[in-house]
């Protein structure tokens, strides 16, 4: 399931991107949710309330705030460089305007096929590599994720349960299951329940963590040990790099 945006004040352009897209999407088997905008603002709002896409089609020359402006807003308001923008335009002259933005391309109007399909595949290499999102399955659908957005992953029965900062999430698995498949330092286990982000923890102690939501969860007997450092081990690195 790959979430993409596409953001043209001119309807006809986002018909025909969202068409390419769904083109590609037939040939390579895969699935994608499209949303269009025809406004920065729309797309700007879309974000700020908690969605996410994993790439970002953005013309440049929109009525309002302008795709830099826009892609501007989505690093440093929002804090995000894991979500990847591709400019579009009619134009060739803002090489320098779009350095600050980190863009993943920039592809000149009319779109072609084969140039989207060429940013599709570098947009999934640089997820693939990066890894920041974590995937799951709810019946035979794909959903990605944001690791930074996970609190804990508790396991509940025969389900996982994903806490993030905005939702709870349910879907069927394993706890051991994920923690192979994050491989990811900042993920530990305080509780055979409870695989948690260290970079959510805002207060511990013996037996217990409370993390950014305010929330409290034991750390078991058998982990208090390894927990305790760990997260000693993890606060002094943190220290370090400042």
């Amino acid at each position: 399931m790959f979430k993409i945006a596409i953001c043209d004040d001119e309807n006809v352009i986002c018909q025909q991107l969202n068409n390419i897209l769904m083109d590609i999407g037939v040939k390579t088997g895969e699935e994608f949710i499209i949303h269009e905008f025809n406004s920065g603002e729309d797309l700007y709002n879309f974000l700020l309330t908690g969605n996410r896409c994993e790439l970002i089609f953005l013309d440049i020359e929109l009525r309002e705030i302008n795709g830099v402006e826009v892609g501007k807003k989505i690093r440093e308001e929002l804090d995000d460089e894991t979500t990847q923008i591709v400019y579009i335009s009619g134009k060739e002259s803002y090489a320098m305007e779009l350095f600050a933005v980190r863009p993943l391309n920039f592809l000149i109007k009319p779109l072609k096929a084969e140039k989207i399909e060429q940013v599709l595949k570098t947009a999934r290499k640089i997820m693939h590599c990066s890894n920041p999102f974590f995937e799951y399955r709810i019946g035979n659908v794909n959903f990605n994720v944001l690791l930074k957005d996970v609190l804990y992953f508790e396991s509940r029965g025969r389900k996982v349960r994903i806490i993030t900062r905005d939702d709870e999430i349910e879907y069927y698995g394993k706890l051991s299951e994920v923690e192979e498949k994050l491989k990811n330092e900042d993920f530990f286990f305080i509780h055979k329940s409870f695989l948690i982000n260290y970079n959510h923890v805002i207060e511990y102690g013996y037996d217990y963590v409370k993390m950014s939501n305010k929330e409290q969860l034991s750390i078991s007997q058998n982990n208090r040990k390894a927990v305790r450092e760990k997260l000693l081990k993890r606060r002094q690195r943190k220290s370090y790099v400042k």
